[in-house]
């Protein structure tokens, strides 16, 4: 049976409905009893493409909630380990001793348990994925969880609720569609993918700001599943997301992906050459003078700005966003350095000299920060030979000072290219993407969070929508676009 498609959810309204379930399926009344029987309390079925994001919601809820997670595949199991290994063991018939079979517990009731005994936490969900990819043999067992909550004779116990994924059977060959009998037993959720929730959700993954100016432009590339002749092109959220990660560790070592490298994660070729010409755009700028021009504030940088294109701004504002991001980065690992260092020598203030060597010798080991404890042993050595000032006067210099200098610096930077933005880009959307690229940088938020920012003040304001600043804006860019139209018509 093909299930009807009422009404499609995003993935944020999935997980709010994981949320909701799990709220009032372990709702309990006066006397400790569940509100909801756990035979009636249906199990939510994400249906879904790949890579939108199905597991890691359900992840969310849990720990959001304090409950403990246990995924599994479905497809990774036999009947054996799902209701557990036949053994024989005596039994007793009609007075007769006789020879009979059971199960060993099913593997995955294990698991349930020794997960609760690990955790502490008695309640949870039970994530199987892949549900509809089941072999013929398992799918009488499955129907049984879902009607009594168990795997043969072994019962998912009372404080943990189920949840299930699955993908269309047009994205996986394996998948076929649910029978009247299972898809009753389901609260069925059709996940679509949407580009505005995984946006916000990457707030807190750091991506790479090329890729969301790089999707803000291109949103019809954001997920993709077609079958062409040549093959099936597939882009995935996830994909995105590991291609991010990618671009980040390429840039630690000086380098940048290739059209190859793209493709591994892009698997179709109109969109792995969309961003890859996209991205060699950007790493071009990236080693232009342009980028110092304008953190340094330069008199030229304004006018080099307003001469590029619209694409050319979208990847000038990322590298903008990337340059300031590893600045800030560097910074707050400055901090945490310092913090920890500075965390062990302080109460060492209030001991008599001769006993602070011994008392550092025994904190140092213990701290976790590598460089603040390879610091801190090294300052044994300073303490025995040089004393107490030195050690001071070195964490002054080679600590405290380089991290004020380098919030200074990084501060000043974001400054600049804000004030060099603003006017260059007046009226266009890259400054608000400017705006939340600060905004989404936990390193960039820090240094914004302290001291007077007069200029990423003015920008939050300009940028936050109000009908009057919006048709302000429009006017502008009305005029903007009026200008470079006659001037195109007298070239």
């Amino acid at each position: 049976m093909k299930s009807q498609v009422i009404q499609p959810v995003t993935i944020d309204q999935a997980k709010h409905t994981i949320a909701q379930a799990a709220r009032i399926y372990f709702r309990r009344d006066s006397q400790g009893r569940y509100l909801i029987n756990r035979r009636r309390a249906r199990p939510i079925c994400l249906m879904g493409p790949a890579g939108v994001g199905k597991t890691e919601i359900v992840r969310q809820v849990a720990q959001e909630q304090g409950l403990a997670f246990l995924s599994y595949s479905v497809t990774h199991h036999t009947r054996q380990s799902i209701i557990g290994l036949p053994r024989l063991v005596d039994g007793t018939v009609d007075g007769r001793s006789v020879s009979m079979t059971e199960c060993t517990m099913s593997e995955i009731i294990a698991q349930v348990h020794r997960t609760m005994e690990e955790t502490g936490t008695p309640e949870g969900i039970l994530f199987l994925d892949e549900f509809n990819c089941a072999s013929e043999s398992l799918r009488p067992i499955l129907l049984q969880l879902l009607q009594d909550k168990s795997f043969g004779p072994h019962p998912i116990p009372d404080g943990w609720m189920l949840v299930l994924a699955g993908n269309p059977p047009e994205y996986n060959l394996g998948a076929g569609d649910l029978d009247p009998v299972t898809a009753d037993r389901l609260r069925l959720l059709h996940i679509q993918p949407d580009y505005q929730a995984w946006r916000a959700y990457m707030k807190t993954r750091e991506v790479h700001p090329m890729v969301l100016s790089y999707l803000d432009t291109h949103r019809d590339h954001f997920y993709l599943c077609k079958h062409e002749e040549e093959g099936t092109a597939l882009v995935t959220a996830r994909a995105w997301e590991d291609l991010s990660l990618m671009l980040r560790c390429l840039e630690e070592e000086g380098q940048g992906p290739d059209l190859a490298l793209t493709a591994q994660y892009l698997q179709s070729g109109e969109v792995a050459r969309s961003f890859f010409r996209y991205w060699s755009q950007y790493a071009a700028l990236s080693a232009s003078h342009l980028l110092e021009d304008i953190l340094s504030g330069s008199p030229q940088a304004l006018q080099k700005l307003r001469d590029l294109t619209p694409d050319q701004c979208w990847s000038t504002v990322s590298a903008l966003l990337n340059r300031l991001d590893g600045m800030a980065r560097q910074a707050a690992e400055l901090d945490t350095f310092t913090a920890a260092v500075h965390q062990v020598l302080f109460p060492l203030r209030q001991l008599p000299e001769e006993e602070r060597p011994l008392q550092l010798a025994q904190q140092a080991p213990a701290v976790t920060h590598l460089a603040a404890r390879q610091f801190l042993l090294d300052g044994v050595r300073t303490l025995n030979d040089q004393g107490w000032e030195v050690l001071t006067e070195q964490f002054r210099t080679q600590l405290r000072q380089p991290r004020e200098e380098a919030f200074q610096k990084t501060a000043s930077a974001v400054e600049q290219a804000i004030a060099v933005c603003r006017r260059a880009l007046e009226g266009t959307p890259h400054l608000e993407f400017l705006l939340q690229g600060l905004c989404n940088s936990a390193p960039l938020s820090q240094i914004l969070l302290t001291g007077d920012h007069p200029q990423f003040r003015q920008l939050y304001q300009d940028t936050c929508f109000d009908e009057e600043a919006a048709a302000q804006a429009l006017t502008r860019q009305t005029r903007r676009l009026a200008r470079q139209k006659k001037k195109e018509e007298i070239a």
